[in-house]
């Protein structure tokens, strides 16, 4: 090898070294840019997702001062399916309610109410879950929001507990045997949108996340407690029981009552 073509050999690497150092600093310059970039990308997306959620909300909080006519447009519905002994455990009941059991237009109202603040928080659930798996990750809160919103899927064992007061609503027989779940759906999925919107995406609320057993056992404990709680109020007031006449005499007529 001549030195001519030891001295273009130098030259080729030392150039290319030069290239590579190059790019690495720029590479340094760049990924700061770019993590800014994409940080303001989802700020931006999650400030899109906080307001279509106030939105929401506001919907719900009209659909919530109808809830009476939501469960007395259920109750007309099912007599007329003929379902009365079954609970409404699927989203999907309340569209077949809708579109076949359907009596007035004060019902039909109400249910394409419901039904439109599903659709609206399906959407958001959707953009949210394509916006995580381009990051190749998940959340455990996204999952279970899906789970609860499936229009297939029995929630007849939700409860949305406080500070949500959607089941005090509901006579002991309703919560416990037929609208708990339906009327718990919206709430819930409220949270756990609302919960991840505001950062917190591996956080879920216990609510949304207790298992059937437990919310039956904690609705069981509550319907006995309100039970046991007027049994207790009303045994004070009967007669030869204590309370109010308790140690008290009889009533006589005043006067002499001899003859």
């Amino acid at each position: 090898m001549n030195t001519f073509s030891f001295y273009n050999m130098l030259k080729s690497l030392i150039f290319f070294i030069i290239k590579f150092c190059a790019a690495q600093v720029l590479i340094l310059h760049l990924n700061p840019a770019v993590s800014v970039l994409n940080s303001l990308t989802t700020k931006t997306e999650m400030t899109d997702v906080r307001e279509q959620l106030l939105s929401i909300e506001q919907k719900y909080k009209l659909f919530k001062q109808q809830q009476f006519i939501f469960i007395t447009a259920l109750e007309r519905s099912r007599e007329h399916a003929r379902d009365k002994t079954e609970p409404v455990s699927t989203v999907t009941q309340v569209q077949r309610y809708m579109n076949h059991h359907c009596s007035n237009s004060t019902d039909r109202r109400i249910f394409l109410l419901f039904l439109e603040i599903i659709s609206d928080l399906e959407g958001i659930l959707k953009h949210l879950e394509s916006s995580l798996s381009s990051k190749n990750t998940s959340s455990e809160g996204l999952n279970t929001c899906r789970e609860i919103l499936n229009l297939n899927s029995n929630i007849s064992q939700l409860r949305a507990h406080y500070p949500h007061n959607e089941i005090n609503r509901l006579s002991c027989d309703e919560a416990r045997n037929f609208y708990g779940g339906i009327v718990s759906v919206i709430p819930l999925s409220l949270d756990l949108l609302n919960n991840y919107s505001r950062g917190g995406a591996q956080r879920v609320t216990p609510t949304a996340t207790e298992t059937s057993q437990q919310t039956v056992a904690k609705n069981a404990e509550m319907v006995e407690g309100l039970d046991k709680d007027t049994s207790n109020k009303l045994s004070r007031y009967k007669k030869g029981a204590g309370g109010w006449h308790a140690g008290k005499p009889a009533w006589k007529p005043p006067g002499n009552t001899r003859r």
